[in-house]
């Protein structure tokens, strides 16, 4: 049964970084790619911060920011390469 959900993670794993290499590249149109560039405007709390669409993207990808996620996701073969390689932290 935990190899069943290993196996549907890894594979909402490699549909999230596909479907964001494509927003990141813009070949969506600039509304999406405008949607995970803005910046919230307003007082931050001091509660922990809540993790975000792209914080999994920028973990599953090894990249330490945005733009490096962007610039890797520019290179459609790597970027394609490095999905089709996804591993989850276990190694399946």
């Amino acid at each position: 049964m935990a190899d069943v959900g290993e196996r549907l993670l890894q594979q909402l794993m490699k549909r999230k970084l596909r479907y964001a290499g494509h927003i990141m590249r813009g070949s969506s149109g600039p509304l999406l790619q405008l949607y995970l560039e803005a910046k919230i405007e307003g007082k931050k709390g001091q509660r922990r911060p809540r993790r975000n669409w792209m914080d999994g993207v920028k973990e599953w990808s090894a990249s330490t920011s945005y733009g490096d996620t962007k610039w890797k996701a520019e290179n459609r073969e790597e970027w394609r390469d490095m999905v089709a390689n996804l591993r989850t932290k276990d190694g399946t």
